[in-house]
């Protein structure tokens, strides 16, 4: 063999000692896939992030009850991560639907279509549940069941925050969504999720739609079968978890119109009234802090399941907790009840932590907090205080505004729905009478500001030809209109009033900073740990989990990327 011949062996082989092993790892990763030991995740990159939402989780609940808390919840949040002091929904109205929507993707409900719990369908004819299919059914333990109509995210504009993870690595990394309620596991799991599941009042179990899956997850069975049923909380009884004076902060006690199912006074024995575990006590259930562990252990459940946080593609899990929103309309924010929930949140919270530490390791999880919305005080409450507040009824609204449009347009059905304080009308009556909208639309808002707690409007007319005024409510009436979906006057109250929404002692929805302001708070790899007090939104939430992830914002963002909490790296 010549030399030249000998060289050009040598390098051969001295190249394929290089490439053979590089080449046999790529392929190991590749027939691995999720498989792949945790140790190899890119360094300092999250393998799990799990995104809690509050339901009706007010910014002021963290201050007023901070001395309550212990060590591992909420506070160690707070201590060792990034909290937004200062964050408001920048939209109205400030609903459940809209938060989560906000939340995940990043957005509006200008941008992502999701205007209110329920709208006024104009082409169906009558008012919906935003997040209903007709084309979805549900599945239960059973399989697929019932009519269709059940939950799904059709009706969501754009991409969340997950969608994203999950585009950036060819669909390798994995998001579950789950909460009491299908709105809030829904939206939160966006486009397609692995799998979205809320809780059944009818059978006291976790479900999902067939837009999903034709069945349910045998680990959701197991869950489903399993001790962790509501009905080890049958006959349980809720007392106050401190003592007497860590209630003092609260109301003596509770108004007659402040009241559940249970009654409206500690301490609440769990039945719902009947027998056996029935319809009313899986009901009655949701209106007590024992469905906060019961979430919480389903949590548990999926991230084992589903091996959440096992390899280098990183993984989502969004929890919703409900309950507080639930006790928080029954009873309102001054109540003892709400002072006693968070502070059992506090400790589920720090038990879910822990859980998460050993199982996937907090140093490896990046974790976002945030709540959907706020809350009103209850007017009776804020009245017995000798400030301003009311109770306003929506069929006077209604009557006088349709009594004004009859008085100038002639008599007729003009006002066909209000939801959402917003008042639709007849549109083909309005052609048909050949009368111009933009004239209907301001006799109705002065009709309306004849009702007393009433104070403002807004009419289509002004939102899409942009003559709006300026200032922060404007502003979050124009965020929070979507031309397709939004009514044709806006309704705006005076502070601390709301138009009744049936039996609930208070409710939310408003542009007030009661309903606007919660906290914004990160954890995790990434994040540089302080109080930030700038003006930021819970839109901002998802722009800034893609910065820290480094994958591609969701579609039709507008939030930023709090920049502030985020480490710079070397």
């Amino acid at each position: 063999m010549s030399k030249t011949n000998y060289r050009a062996v040598s390098v051969f082989l001295l190249l394929a000692l290089i490439l053979l092993p590089a080449k046999g790892a790529a392929v190991q990763r590749q027939a691995t896939g999720r498989n792949q030991p945790a140790a190899q995740a890119a360094a300092g990159q999250p393998r799990l992030v799990v995104v809690i939402v509050i339901d009706q989780f007010r910014y002021d609940f963290l201050e007023r009850f901070s001395d309550l808390y212990g060590k591992n919840g909420f506070r160690r949040l707070i201590d060792r991560g990034a909290l937004f002091t200062n964050a408001n929904y920048g939209y109205v109205p400030t609903y459940t639907a809209p938060g989560h929507a906000a939340i995940f993707t990043g957005s509006v409900p200008a941008q992502n279509g999701i205007v209110g719990n329920l709208w006024y369908d104009r082409d169906a004819g009558r008012t919906r549940i935003m997040v209903s299919d007709m084309n979805s059914r549900l599945v239960t333990d059973a399989g697929v069941v019932g009519e269709a109509g059940v939950a799904s995210p059709r009706v969501l504009i754009g991409t969340t925050i997950g969608d994203q993870i999950r585009l950036s690595n060819n669909l390798q990394s994995k998001v579950i969504a789950l909460s009491q309620k299908d709105r809030s596991a829904v939206l939160p799991g966006g486009q397609r999720p692995n799998g979205a599941y809320w809780y059944n009042a009818q059978t006291g179990t976790f479900v999902t739609s067939d837009y999903y899956s034709k069945e349910l997850p045998a680990w959701v069975k197991k869950f489903n079968a399993s001790e962790e049923n509501p009905k080890k909380y049958f006959r349980a009884k809720w007392e106050r978890a401190l003592g007497p004076d860590a209630y003092k902060r609260a109301q003596a006690e509770n108004l007659s119109v402040q009241r559940s199912a249970l009654g409206n006074k500690f301490p609440y024995v769990l039945t719902g009234g009947e027998e056996q575990p029935g319809p009313r006590f899986y009901s009655a259930f949701e209106f007590t802090p024992f469905a906060l562990d019961f979430l919480s252990g389903f949590a548990k459940a999926a991230m084992e399941a589903e091996s959440l946080g096992a390899d280098q593609f990183p993984d989502l899990l969004s929890i919703s907790f409900s309950s507080p929103d639930l006790i928080g309309h029954a009873f309102g924010p001054d109540s003892q009840e709400v002072l006693d929930t968070y502070v059992r949140l506090d400790r589920v919270l720090a038990d879910l932590l822990d859980y998460i530490d050993r199982r996937v390791g907090l140093a490896n999880t990046l974790i976002a907090m945030t709540g959907d919305h706020g809350v009103c005080p209850v007017p009776e409450y804020v009245s017995s205080l000798g400030m301003d507040a009311a109770r306003i009824e929506a069929r006077p609204l209604t009557e006088a505004v349709n009594k004004a449009l009859a008085a100038r347009f002639g008599e007729e059905k003009w006002v066909v729905s209000f939801v959402n304080d917003q008042l639709y009308f007849d549109r083909k009556l309005i052609a048909d009478k050949r009368v111009m909208a933009s004239e209907i639309e301001r006799v109705a808002g002065e009709a309306a500001l004849t009702v007393p707690g009433i104070v403002g409007y807004y009419t289509r007319t002004q939102i899409v030809e942009g003559r709006m005024p300026d200032g922060p409510i404007a502003r979050r009436v124009v965020n929070g209109f979507h031309r397709a979906r939004s009514g044709d006057v806006w309704i705006i109250t005076k502070p601390f009033s709301f138009v009744a929404e049936g039996n609930l002692a208070t409710t939310h929805g408003s542009p007030y900073n009661y309903d606007t302001h919660v906290p914004v708070l990160f954890y995790g790899p990434g994040v540089r740990a302080g109080r930030y007090h700038v003006e930021c939104s819970p839109s901002d939430l998802a722009p800034t989990l893609a910065a820290l992830l480094g994958v591609e914002m969701p579609s039709n963002r507008t939030g930023r990327v709090l920049f502030e909490a985020i480490e710079q790296r070397k």
